[in-house]
């Protein structure tokens, strides 16, 4: 039986620096065996780390259906990341998982998906991206609503040219320079009454404190609370519901989710 506290070890093949504090670390399996049997589902995250001093959860921010190496963007935000951050190619790191439910396409298939990223919450939405791009997402369409502080923490810059090829791209700054020739504002700035998202499915992950206002915009434009999707953000140190650190409710944030529907949760106390 395999033990889900056991760590794989991953090489760095390739870092990119993305923003300030962001660096996007491209990973293979070291033994041929787990990269042939690696697989996820849009949404799910890995605890990755380093032997003998932590790990922590990362979202999994590459393609779904190319996964002899894959990708994680780390923030640089506390000891463990600031230590990942000073690593070079060919550096080892530990990966469990992956873990958790995403959002299985059962959910959009034929169907429009918008994905509403705030901030880091981009770094969820690429795995979609990338994989729409390469004709293998059974959603309809794809648009992306991306609100970010300003253009140095904008994520992915150099992939938009590609991306606005083939979907919608809205983006809006909180704090912009003035040659910004963009939206200017929160993310809600980027919803009009002239939207139809009549035959929609929304994904939206960012700080928390957002949630609540963009789904409002998305009820106003006739959104049902089951094609409502959030991806929650907890302390997981276990990643299969046995520490209980990420309990909400009935459910565990590392097990159960980390994207649930609204329908789900949106009567538990303290759930965004």
């Amino acid at each position: 039986m395999l033990n889900p506290y056991i760590p794989k070890l991953a090489r760095i093949i390739k870092i990119a620096g993305q923003t300030p504090d962001v660096k996007l670390f491209t990973l293979e399996f070291a033994d041929r065996k787990d990269r042939a049997e690696f697989s996820f589902t849009h949404g799910q995250f890995v605890m990755a780390g380093l032997l003998n001093f932590g790990e922590a959860a990362f979202e999994i921010c590459s393609s779904a259906i190319k996964t002899k190496t894959f990708d994680l963007a780390v923030g640089r935000i506390g000891d463990l990341t600031e230590k990942l951050h000073q690593l070079k190619t060919k550096a080892v790191m530990t990966i469990r998982g992956p873990f958790g439910n995403g959002l299985a396409e059962k959910f959009y298939q034929n169907k429009e998906l918008l994905l509403v990223g705030g901030g880091r919450g981009l770094i969820v939405m690429r795995s979609f991206i990338l994989d729409y791009l390469a004709g293998a997402l059974p959603a309809k369409k794809v648009n992306v609503f991306y609100g970010c502080l300003d253009e140095k923490n904008l994520l992915f810059k150099n992939e938009y040219k590609i991306w606005r090829k083939k979907f919608g791209l809205d983006i809006c700054l909180n704090k912009p320079e003035k040659s910004w020739l963009g939206q200017r504002g929160v993310i809600t700035v980027l919803f009009n009454d002239k939207q139809d998202f009549t035959d929609t499915v929304a994904l939206i992950v960012g700080p928390p404190v957002m949630y609540k206002f963009v789904i409002e915009e998305l009820q106003k434009r006739g959104l049902k609370d089951e094609d409502i999707f959030v991806s929650l953000e907890r302390r997981m140190y276990c990643g299969i519901g046995v520490c209980q650190h990420c309990a909400i409710g009935p459910y565990y944030v590392c097990k159960d989710g980390p994207v649930f529907s609204w329908a789900q949760i949106k009567g538990i106390p303290g759930a965004i």
